[in-house]
């Protein structure tokens, strides 16, 4: 006998099994039809075996109405939790209004930079284009002598 179990060796033996069971209800409802006067009394229980074995139980309809009434209880409190918004914070007027000077500041400092650097720019091309050679006039080349 092989030590290591595979899947297919599992599915090999269930269905070997399930043959065997199958033969075996046979031989046991060959049984009780020779039987009769019997198999009348214990046919019930036994064919209502193999129902219960793959079926679901059944609820009352009381059953459900609780189990229903329980499952929405459980989605409300979980959809409560996941719906609460943080709590917002509570700013003074006071504290709003430094925060807008010092933006109002800084946006100043900003601007002040940028119109001293456009200055400085053009200030320096001004210096370029002063600065720049004068064309010297080039003295007549002498005609070539041929």
């Amino acid at each position: 006998m092989p030590t290591h179990l595979d899947s297919e060796t599992l599915q090999a033996a269930l269905v070997g099994y399930q043959h065997q069971l199958d033969q075996i209800d046979a031989k046991m409802a060959e049984l009780r039809s020779k039987l009769k006067g019997e198999a009348r009394a214990s046919a019930a229980p036994a064919e209502a075996a193999p129902a219960a074995r793959g079926g679901k139980r059944p609820l009352s309809t009381a059953a459900r109405k609780r189990i229903a009434k329980a499952q929405r209880k459980r989605w409300a409190e979980y959809h409560k939790a996941q719906e609460a918004p943080a709590k917002k914070r509570n700013m003074s007027p006071a504290a709003r209004e430094r925060i807008a000077e010092a933006t109002r500041k800084r946006w100043a400092e900003f601007r002040a930079k940028k119109a001293a650097a456009l200055k400085a720019a053009a200030k320096s091309a001004k210096k370029t284009a002063a600065k720049k050679p004068a064309m010297k006039k080039a003295a007549p080349s002498p005609a070539p002598t041929s």
